[in-house]
């Protein structure tokens, strides 16, 4: 750790500036072209966006200096008056170095609300219920996404529902809203059955006998899944077009993962040969993606014209034509560049995500068989002669796949995505009464408070199973007790804005119940809390149901004779993934009896 000195003297940027305007214009072969700016530095505000070579790659070296420079003095500055307490010094090596364990360990040590320096910018970690509660659900216009440390804004996703605030996200996220309500989940649901199918079931990969890493095929599978639901058939996109999106997706995808080591150090803008491979990834998403939008614009315009909406608003529409569908109060839809960022911020925060589950949840099933016979008895039991299931079978209302709900549920728990949800404050306030400063980015940890045996104990959870003394043991049974006794609630809280007629029902999903408010125990949130909350959520648990539910049906999940016990290695970037899941696949047998009781 870096130990804190008393004081540092100011830097004289400006000086600094026009040093590296004169090294660079100096060393440039056009002497005439930078003649004038050798003399004298412009000022910076005349160089966000210079034409002169030299110029901006003076400006560009500078910029990594200041920022640099600039953290460097805030991690030898001590913390204001009335901050939380943690560990001195600078820890930014410590959580890039072993994120899980620092987390664990800060916590441990110093308690629920703790100060930390980080890349030189001041953060919080909060690991307390009520703590988190205060700011992920009652005071958005204070904690907000920009400024968020560790959490770079991206030219990947623009200015979408996962990076804008203010005015900016209240009108995208109601525009964006009708294509996550339960009856638009429910068609995608038809591309989610045939993608898994087509994907793995049918395949020659997935075969009995076969040895394979089902994290790497369910990041193929629910980016298909995705860019199905986002534009529709495949005859949207040629066959070459197709491999170049998904190309140039997983390329960008990588490359957004590793910025969480990397972005307070070396910004997106400097032509590194990492930030040029993902600046020409992104390049090609973007012409793939306007060019879907425009043909998708003309299509609707055209049929208003012939007045043949029915097309368009029929029962397969995807959610490119629902966005272009959707109005605001005024009328107005969105431009095409915010349709672009929310096209690819679906992209971004869905299709990681949801491989990341699906790994996970397999990975806990090969790992306790007896978890897995239960599922696959529910699904034999349910999806009865062998039948492929249906959207209603993973309804959030009348949903009958309970158990392998349970199970997603539980992997959420114990390996959540996303194990940090970011924020910043846009003014000084008060947390669990510390005092803190604006700007200061503030750190709540799902994987913290999912294993928290003060929430997560057997007195937590019902007491009917000696495995809840174990937080971290995966076990489905904590979540069948809950729907008992819990109050209904309504089920518009985790179908992201489901229509209002559906608002409470005596049969409720278990998610609808584990996911309201800040979720079962008030300490469980792997989709956020509050007016952010993730829009997709219904999405999400409908996916993880339907492809679990086909691959149980079908196939044993084994783990390789003589592998490690326990589970894979987890590799938290910006989300927490396993490195590999590598399982043998044996053909299901048809099995007895339903499903018992744990």
């Amino acid at each position: 750790m870096i130990t804190p000195c008393p004081s540092l003297k100011p830097i004289n940027y400006s000086l600094i500036h026009s040093k590296c305007i004169e090294v660079f214009t100096n060393a440039s072969t056009d002497r005439t072209s930078t003649s004038t700016a050798s003399s004298t530095s412009p000022p910076l505000s005349s160089l966000s966006n210079p034409t002169n070579p030299a110029i901006a790659a003076a400006d560009t070296i500078f910029r990594v200096f200041q920022s640099g420079a600039t953290r460097l003095q805030r991690a030898f500055t001590p913390p204001p008056p009335g901050f939380p307490p943690g560990p001195s010094g600078d820890v930014a090596l410590d959580l890039l170095r072993d994120p899980l364990a620092f987390l664990q360990q800060t916590q441990k040590k110093y308690g629920d609300v703790v100060g930390l320096s980080l890349g030189g910018e001041r953060a919080v970690l909060v690991t307390d219920p009520l703590a988190a509660k205060a700011v992920l659900t009652e005071a958005p216009e204070v904690y907000i996404k920009e400024g968020t440390a560790f959490f770079p804004g991206s030219s990947l996703a623009g200015n979408g529902l996962l990076v804008s605030d203010g005015d900016i996200w209240r009108r995208q996220r109601q525009l964006s809203t009708p294509a996550f309500r339960r009856a638009a989940i429910e068609r995608y649901a038809s591309s989610m059955i045939e993608c898994t199918s087509e994907t793995l079931l049918k395949g020659p990969r997935w075969r009995p006998g076969a040895v394979r890493d089902v994290y790497s095929d369910f990041n193929e599978l629910t980016l298909r899944i995705t860019l199905s639901a986002l534009f529709g058939s495949s005859e949207n996109l040629s066959s070459s077009a197709a491999k170049e999106v998904t190309d140039s997706i997983q390329q960008a995808f990588e490359f957004f993962s590793r910025r969480s080591i990397t972005s307070f150090i070396i910004p997106e803008s400097v032509p590194t040969p990492d930030n040029l491979q993902f600046t020409a990834a992104v390049a090609r998403l973007d012409t793939a993606v306007y060019g879907l939008i425009s043909r998708r614009r003309a299509e609707l315009e055209e049929n208003n014209r012939n007045q043949n909406m029915s097309e368009t608003n029929n029962k397969d529409s995807d959610l490119l034509t629902s966005l272009l569908l959707s109005k605001d109060e005024q009328g107005l839809g969105m431009d095409d560049t915010s349709l672009r960022d929310e096209l690819m911020t679906l992209l971004v925060a869905g299709q990681e995500t949801s491989a990341i589950v699906l790994g996970w949840a397999c990975a806990m099933l090969a790992n306790a068989p007896e978890v897995q016979n239960k599922a696959a008895e529910e699904v034999e039991r349910v999806l009865k002669n062998g039948r492929k299931p249906v959207p209603q079978d993973a309804s959030p209302v009348g949903g009958k796949l309970e158990y392998i709900e349970a199970v997603v549920l539980e992997a959420m728990r114990v390996m959540p995505p996303a194990y940090l949800i970011g924020r910043c404050t846009a003014c000084s306030t008060e947390l669990a009464g510390y005092s803190i400063p604006k700007g200061t980015t503030i750190l709540v940890s799902p994987f913290i408070l999912h294993r928290d045996v003060r929430w997560w104990g057997s007195s937590a959870n019902g007491g009917d199973d000696q495995n809840n003394n174990d937080i971290a043991t995966f076990n489905p049974s904590r979540w069948l007790h809950i729907n008992s006794t819990s109050p209904t609630i309504s089920t518009t809280t985790i179908t992201s804005s489901s229509s209002s007629s559906a608002t409470a029902s005596p049969k409720k999903s278990l998610a609808t119940t584990a996911l309201a408010g800040m979720g079962l125990n008030g300490a469980y949130i792997p989709f956020g809390a509050g007016q952010r909350v993730c829009i997709g959520t219904g999405f999400a648990m409908m996916e993880a149901i339907l492809v679990l539910a086909l691959i149980v049906q079908k196939f044993e999940l084994v783990k390789i004779p003589g592998s490690k016990p326990g589970l894979p290695e987890a590799e938290p970037r910006i989300t927490l993934r396993p490195k590999a899941v590598r399982l043998m696949l044996r053909k299901r047998r048809p099995r007895a009896g339903g499903i018992g009781k744990n």
